[in-house]
């Protein structure tokens, strides 16, 4: 069955083995308007981090950890607003997936429409890919990478998984700089394995300089692996009136080598644990999913 996402044929991504002589066709040769010729870098706005980085480099893969269990909000925040920053230098129209394991959305929430626009997002430009497993993960972000219509493509699977190694990582990487399109890598679940990334962030929360009311969100970002410059550990303030980062106001800059993000305050309580959760519906593995429009 074929359906349109905002006028873009997508087929549904059958979850049986596929052979790499013969890959889908899901997203391949529809829309190719966002495709740079050289793999610039817009900037991220935080002046040390523009340093350290050259800006956020477009045509590789970036790989997203969180510092810990608690930890994995944050990072996806993170690899939200990297991509947010990837569709603002992409302009007006441009499409974005993100192809996510099936079990990730149970445990860390589905995708939320304001919240997306908050990071620059547009939800109606999203195309999101709910796959069964790392296998699939693996397969559809390929196809993503490889079909040059997308901005940003993240990358999502669930825990540990052996299929996710180097060589995986590799590919990934090799497609995502011969379509000059750009992967975000996000472990939220798994610890963080070998990688072949330009860059590798681990990100924890950090608090956010609202005072009494919700600030915007800052993030305790650890460069760990950075191919094309030199590493270090900043706060990172998420501007959303401005859609980039800064150094937050009244937050040092640049945390002491010794001290771990895991390290930084909470601004206020934690909130209690969720009880027990009803079972989601089932749904093929590896269905394209749109996005719905707000409003409706």
């Amino acid at each position: 069955m074929t359906e349109e996402v905002d006028g873009l044929p997508v087929r549904d991504i059958a979850p049986a083995p596929v052979r790499p002589s013969a890959p889908s066709i899901a997203f391949r040769d529809r829309r190719a308007g966002h495709v740079w010729t050289e793999p610039e870098a817009p900037p991220f706005g935080h002046p040390a981090v523009d340093a350290a980085t050259g800006g956020l480099r477009r045509g590789v893969l970036h790989d997203v950890t969180p510092a810990g269990a608690p930890d994995m909000a944050a990072a996806t925040g993170f690899a939200l607003a990297l991509a947010g920053r990837l569709l603002s230098a992409a302009g007006q129209g441009a499409l974005w997936l993100w192809v996510r394991a099936e079990m990730a959305g149970r445990e860390a929430g589905e995708p939320y429409g304001p919240g997306l626009a908050a990071f620059g997002l547009d939800p109606n430009r999203l195309v999101a890919v709910a796959a069964g497993d790392t296998a699939n993960v693996l397969r559809a972000a390929e196809e993503g990478l490889a079909a040059r219509a997308f901005a940003a493509v993240l990358i999502e699977p669930f825990g540990d998984d052996r299929r996710l190694d180097l060589t995986a990582c590799r590919r990934l990487s090799l497609i995502a700089d011969g379509g000059r399109t750009t992967g975000i890598l996000l472990r939220t679940s798994g610890a963080p394995g070998p990688t072949s990334a330009v860059t590798r962030w681990r990100v924890a929360a950090a608090p956010s300089d609202g005072g009494r009311y919700p600030g915007n969100p800052v993030f305790a970002a650890e460069l760990t692996r950075n191919r094309l410059g030199s590493t270090g550990t900043w706060m990172m303030e998420w501007r959303i009136d401005e859609q980039s980062f800064r150094a937050p106001a009244r937050a040092p800059d640049i945390l002491p080598e010794a001290e771990s993000p895991l390290a930084v305050p909470l601004s206020g309580r934690l909130a209690a644990a969720s009880g027990d959760r009803p079972p989601l519906p089932a749904r093929p593995a590896g269905a394209v999913l749109a996005f719905p429009a707000s409003g409706r």
